[in-house]
């Protein structure tokens, strides 16, 4: 991973892991649980991934373990069953793990705005890919085009 994670709450106890399991009716992926120690809870610095072509994202927290279960809800009411989230990214949207099917194991953007599985991009074919595309942010991220800015206006209160 290319980012420094600040405020983990360290590894939930086995017990935690089991119930969660069995709550969710899922095994949970193992690269997961070899980096949950790590990222439960978590708060990294600014950072980017990419998410298709022309857009990005970040991931604002590592969701605690313990509210796995509550937002695995939510990803259910928006239509979206078989998906670990794993990540709040920027924006209300969520960095998920399929945990069934074909897609099992890969990491994939959900927008909370679009309903259903058409909420879902690809972004890794593993956890430990997506630790990997993670990057600092950095104003080099952010690329406009020639005549993309129309005017800008700053608060001359700003300036004192």
């Amino acid at each position: 991973m290319k980012i420094k994670l600040n405020s983990t709450m360290g590894m939930p106890s086995q017990d935690m892991v089991a119930k969660v399991a069995a709550a969710l009716n899922l095994t949970l992926p193992v690269g997961y649980l070899q980096r949950l120690a790590e990222i439960n809870g978590a708060v990294p610095e600014s950072n980017i991934f990419d998410v298709a072509d022309r857009n990005n994202s970040g991931v604002n927290q590592f969701i605690p373990f313990d509210r796995v279960p509550y937002e695995v809800g939510l990803l259910e009411q928006h239509g979206v069953e078989t998906f670990l989230p794993i990540a709040y990214a920027e924006g209300g949207n969520y960095v998920c793990v399929a945990t069934k099917g074909l897609d099992e194991g890969k990491v994939f953007f959900l927008d909370h705005e679009i309903p259903g599985l058409a909420a879902l991009t690809k972004v890794a074919a593993s956890i430990e890919d997506f630790f990997q595309m993670l990057r600092p942010f950095t104003s080099e991220d952010i690329k406009l085009k020639p005549g993309q800015v129309k005017r800008a206006w700053i608060d001359p209160d700003l300036l004192k």
